[in-house]
Order: C-alpha cells, then structure tokens, then sequence
C-alpha cells in the first residue's frame, strides 16, 4: 500500500471516530460512545461545565450522561483538519450541536435548551489498529440559550 493511500485510509478512519462519537452520543449508547476513548483518555468541556478536565472512561461517561441524560440532542461535525504523526494524530473539527431537555431538567436557569457551534480539539492514537479518542476539548464560539415557550 502507497503512503498516500495509507495517510487517507487513516484520515477517514478518524473521521468515523468522530461521525460515531455524534451518532452514539446523541442515540445515547453508552457502551458504543465509551468505546471510542482510550482508557486513560481526558476530555475538557471546562468552557460548558466550569470543571477541569475529567479522564478515563467512568469520569468521561458520568460527565456526558448528566449533561443529556434528560435530553434530545444532535452534534455535527465537519471540516476536520487532521495531523498524522505515525500512529498518533492532533485534530481540529468544527462542530454545532442543538440540545433540548425535557420540560424542567435543563441545567441553564431559565433555559429549555441550547444551540451552540465551535471546535473539538483533540488527538486519537491508534490502539492495535484501531483509532481512538485520547483527549478532547471542546471550545465554543457561541451558545445561544432558548427559553421555554410561553403558552
């Protein structure tokens, strides 16, 4: 196999990581989602929660499913930018995500639920053969908060 060929077969593997990441999140399967970090994996939403960086799998989990666990959501992602260097690789993917809780359990006062866009930095190693998540931040550029409706 050419090097070119190998460096798009590794690009496009990363970005099902991360087409899975949004579809397994949003689907909320658990088992799925958790399966793309490695286990030492850190994931900074410091911006969204006001927390430092969580790692591993239990801390990551907790985090994401309290965060939407009363939620409807969908992320979606494009335009990553992708650094390979050997079996590890930096990447930058905008993002935009709209997030609707159930009447009541929103965690923003006031709110009902949000629409959001900005950037996932993070970098994916390969763990014999496959790539995963080993860290994540997600940097927003703009959360517009929707109040519930009045009836």
């Amino acid at each position: 196999m050419s090097d070119a060929l190998a460096m798009l077969l590794d690009y496009e593997a990363i970005r099902q990581v991360k087409a899975r990441y949004c579809r397994l999140l949003d689907t909320k399967d658990w088992d799925g989602f958790i399966a793309l970090f490695t286990p030492d994996a850190v994931m900074d939403v410091q911006e969204d929660t006001g927390h430092p960086p969580i790692s591993g799998h239990a801390a990551i989990l907790e985090q994401v499913r309290s965060a939407v666990i009363d939620a409807q959501s969908a992320h979606q992602v494009h335009s990553s930018e992708i650094a390979l260097h050997g079996d590890s690789a930096e990447v930058v993917t905008a993002m935009q995500d709209r997030v609707v809780w159930a009447p009541g359990t929103c965690p923003i006062p006031g709110g009902e639920s949000i629409t959001g866009f900005g950037h996932y930095t993070e970098r994916y190693v390969r763990v014999d053969g496959v790539w995963k998540i080993a860290f994540l931040k997600l940097t927003r550029l703009y959360v517009e908060v929707h109040p519930a409706p009045v009836l």
